[in-house]
């Protein structure tokens, strides 16, 4: 006689049907590379900068994040990626990174999905607005946490549809919890699937300990032990859960019992609970206009009154970038980036040789646009110039490449920097045999180099190319390229030459 598979048998096996999938190998191994990729402190900031700078979406949430109140006291909004990732720190941006990646990949999947995407990004967002009121340090963990403690219903509503019907049903007909009919169609729960998830593709510890902690939990004074991350995120799930997911008299019955439960753990007020919710529904619209995906936000606001009953919910400030709505154009882009550099270096004398060249290549890369940026130095020796941080695709290949003579044996390159000239070569016009076999080694369309002089001595150059056909830059781009050249030169005037390497 066959056994009965056990529950964590039952749970491999799941996941393996899962990894089957079509769609699913490609997106578990982004989210690895993610945590991965951000898994190490000491990353560099360029590392950094080009992750983000990689994916639209996640740069607008970045510097969303940055220029809340939080982090962004000046009042003047930051639009440097370089800046808002020195600001944040790793951890941070593996935070966003990682639950972006989450949302888009399932928001995508169906109508029903989207939705519950929705009551993912809703109770992330009510986790940092939480972490913000009890002043708990780390709120982009907190709004990790939030947006993955759903993971293991997101994966069964995914690809298990008829079984996750079956379980609505049983919740429906027989007033069973979400877990107790689980239990009954799946044999494990949706929190034992989400763990075993999030351990497979290595999230931080503290996200797979919070998705599983509320197996354990008890309400009112007799309940587990538990840390205040762990405390926090059971809240804001069932906070979601008891708003948005219930009928307005179960909800407001539903949440008398969150606030006796959790608030004097959690050190909140009643009149709190208003504001974290307000303040959820406009992060998570915000989020969804980055993404692009329309959101009803006033069905969410008569959800949250009906479910608070006309307690006095005071509407949340906006917590967002101070003159940070869209975007600019890119050239008024390329001069609002040149200007935080201008006020960055103002500001103090402090500052970082690495990070303020690396923002003024974001500036070129982003504001020119180009599609490769370059800052290269000449070498001890005075002989050659060689490429040494860059921003854009296939970047690292065209550093390594880029290494020219300072003589006329360096080309058009070597000779405009050995005579200390400018250079803007582009594939569109007559040129010479050597300036077209020039453009095809790098692989460029067109290309501009500024030559860097520090006290009439040439010490390297800026190089910014396009691989593709395009219009030549106005004339008010080429006047801000060289106002950025001249703030590298005086930044590294201020430091010693040798905090570039």
């Amino acid at each position: 006689m066959d056994r009965e598979p056990s529950r964590q048998e039952r749970i491999e096996a799941c996941l393996l049907e899962i990894a089957r999938r079509p769609d699913f190998p490609a997106f578990s191994s982004h989210i690895q590379a993610v945590m991965q990729a951000l898994g190490d402190e000491d990353a560099s900031l360029r590392h950094l900068t080009a992750l983000v700078l990689r994916d639209f979406s996640l740069t607008l949430k970045v510097l969303r994040t940055v220029n809340s109140a939080q982090y962004n006291r000046s009042g003047r909004a930051i639009l440097s990626v370089t800046h808002a990732v020195a600001l944040l720190g790793v951890e941070a941006i593996r935070y966003l990174a990682g639950s972006l990646a989450l949302f888009e990949h399932f928001q995508k999947q169906s109508p029903g999905l989207k939705e519950l995407m929705l009551l993912s990004l809703l109770t992330a967002n009510q986790a940092r607005a939480v972490a913000a009121l009890i002043r708990y340090p780390r709120r982009e963990e907190a709004y990790i946490c939030g947006m993955f403690r759903n993971l293991g219903e997101v994966l069964v509503a995914t690809y298990f549809p008829r079984e996750y019907a079956s379980i609505l049903l049983q919740m429906k007909e027989e007033n069973l919890s979400d877990r107790g009919a689980c239990l009954r169609v799946l044999h494990f729960s949706y929190d034992e699937l989400g763990q075993a998830m999030a351990l497979r593709w290595r999230m931080p510890e503290k996200v797979t300990q919070v998705i599983g902690a509320a197996q354990g939990r008890r309400g009112g004074a007799g309940r587990q032990d538990a840390s205040l991350l762990h405390e926090l995120t059971s809240f804001c799930h069932a906070l979601t859960t008891a708003v948005y997911r219930r009928e307005p008299e179960g909800a407001r019955a539903r949440l008398n019992l969150l606030i006796q439960d959790y608030l004097p753990t959690l050190t909140l007020q009643e009149e709190d609970v208003g504001r974290v919710l307000d303040t959820a529904i406009l992060d998570t619209k915000n989020t969804f206009a980055i993404l692009r995906v329309p959101l009803d936000g006033l069905r969410l606001r008569h959800q949250t009154e009906a479910a608070l009953a006309s307690a006095a919910a005071e509407p949340a400030s906006p917590d967002a970038a101070p003159g940070l709505h869209e975007l600019p154009t890119e050239e008024n882009l390329l001069e609002r980036l040149t200007h935080e550099v201008e006020l960055l270096m103002g500001s103090s004398t402090d500052f970082q040789l690495n990070s303020v060249l690396l923002m003024i290549l974001e500036a070129i890369f982003r504001g020119g646009p180009f599609d490769r940026v370059l800052f290269c130095l000449v070498d001890p020796g005075h002989t050659a110039i060689q490429g040494r941080l860059g921003l854009g695709e296939g970047i690292d290949q065209l550093r390594d490449q880029f290494s020219f003579p300072l003589s006329i044996r360096g080309g058009p390159i070597g000779t405009a920097l050995m005579r200390k000239q400018g250079l803007f070569l582009a594939g569109d016009r007559a040129a010479a045999q050597m300036e077209t076999e020039l453009l095809k080694r790098l692989g460029a369309a067109s290309f501009g180099m500024h030559p860097i002089l520090v006290d009439g001595i040439l010490v390297g150059c800026l190089y910014f190319d396009r691989l593709s056909p395009a219009p030549a830059p106005g004339q008010r781009t080429l006047e801000l390229l060289l106002r950025l050249r001249d703030l590298a030169v005086t930044a590294i005037k201020k430091k010693r030459p040798t905090d570039a390497s």
